[in-house]
């Protein structure tokens, strides 16, 4: 049975945040990548709701359906992701969740981890690392005359990401999932990818982390997630690759994704 997906409201701190949820049962908590929305979980969600979850996947602020805090972009991966964190315990009804999310949003799991793991079942960062340095600074780009084709820009970098295997229908969904978000604020996520560095807040990991790589992406080389691995205190940390992924593998292969993660969550007792 396919469970609906609901969108809700939240306020945080005077700011209108917007989160889509499914199921009941543990919390879920999905972060999207950059410049786009909880629309990348549509299809995890489902699957993990008839696992026994309560999915759950924010706009994060500024995009989609969410305003920004304060109305200006969060340009630091820290600040973005204590905000969230708010949003998490909000929504989370005292419940400790399990903690997801793709490239930005990987990196901001892994934020989260670091600082708050004693609240946390369990982390799964996709397409993370503890640092990612994996493009020069772009923050020139939050201006649209600096730009006139960013959307296109954007686009292009996320569908070349996906897996080789990714169907036609998936690349046109990715596509329009990245026309919801004003270029500044996507800008902005690049900057907090570049601004992200957790690797002296690894040890101070608490619970089980499972870190999920596709087989095709080029955004995150193999290296950074095995450094990242290294960190983690001895017995919570896994590394799992993605076949036939890319740089969005919940979106891409959430069947396979699904089955990894609750393998995971079991194996840890989690669950």
């Amino acid at each position: 049975m396919v469970q609906e997906i609901n969108g809700h409201y939240v306020t945080i701190d005077n700011t209108r945040i917007y989160y889509d949820e499914c199921g009941k049962g543990i919390p879920l908590f999905c972060i999207h990548t950059a410049g786009a929305t909880s629309l990348e979980f549509r299809y995890l969600l489902p699957i993990m709701a008839d696992n026994g979850f309560r999915g759950i996947a924010l706009d994060l602020p500024g995009h989609g359906r969410s305003y920004p805090m304060n109305w200006d972009p969060f340009r630091k991966m820290h600040q973005h992701a204590e905000f969230v964190w708010k949003v998490a315990k909000a929504v989370c009804g005292g419940e400790k969740p399990v903690v997801t999310g793709m490239s930005i949003g990987g990196d901001m799991t892994l934020d989260l981890v670091c600082n708050h793991s004693k609240e946390m079942r369990a982390a799964i960062p996709m397409e993370g690392a503890a640092r990612t340095p994996t493009f020069a600074d772009c923050s020139e780009l939050e201006h649209p005359h600096a730009c006139p084709g960013w959307h296109n820009i954007l686009e292009t970098g996320s569908c070349h990401s996906l897996h080789a295997t990714c169907s036609k229908e998936r690349i046109v969904e990715l596509q329009w999932q990245h026309r919801f978000t004003h270029q500044q604020t996507g800008a902005c996520d690049l900057q907090c990818w570049l601004d992200h560095d957790v690797r002296d807040k690894l040890k101070d990991i608490k619970c089980p982390v499972l870190l999920l790589r596709g087989e095709g992406d080029f955004f995150v080389p193999e290296e950074l997630i095995d450094e990242t691995l290294k960190g983690i205190p001895a017995g919570l940390g896994e590394k799992r690759i993605v076949k036939n992924a890319g740089h969005y593998p919940a979106f891409e292969v959430p069947e396979d994704v699904a089955k990894i993660m609750m393998d995971f969550l079991k194996r840890k007792k989690v669950i």
